[in-house]
């Protein structure tokens, strides 16, 4: 059976929901290139997947929108998981958090070979109570 550029996608987010980051390695090249919240290459984004498994050991990802163009896949999804661990210097507050994130792969010979991630951070900070509330009116 033909492996085809979403199944590929799908099978990322299935190895980030297993909590392996070393499982990477089973979907993307080892020369990735990386982008923005992916880091610059295979190594940073699996120490960037590790860092959140840390803090956040049951984040679960639910794959929202999958479009492809040509080796183009687009991901919208959504994250939740529960604070369990120091996030960017914040200790576990043992808070559920949601976020968004949206990812775009280029995959080649069934491997992702670029990555770009932007990741709602604001959202994860103000959830886990690491920026203030806005004053009352």
């Amino acid at each position: 059976m033909e492996t085809t550029e979403k199944d590929v996608a799908r099978r990322f987010y299935a190895i980030i929901d297993s909590g392996r980051p070393e499982g990477l390695d089973e979907v993307c090249a080892t020369d990735l290139v990386g982008h923005a919240g992916a880091g610059s290459d295979l190594h940073e984004l699996k120490r960037s997947l590790a860092g959140f498994l840390a803090a956040f050991p049951d984040m679960a990802a639910r794959v929202d929108h999958l479009v492809q163009e040509g080796d183009l896949v687009s991901v919208w999804l959504m994250y939740t998981a529960t604070h369990r661990g120091d996030f960017a210097g914040v200790p576990a507050s043992g808070r559920k958090v949601k976020f968004a994130e949206w990812d775009l792969l280029r995959i080649q010979d069934g491997k992702i070979v670029e990555i770009t991630q932007y990741c709602d951070l604001f959202m994860i900070m103000s959830q886990i109570g690491a920026l203030p509330t806005a004053a009352p009116v």
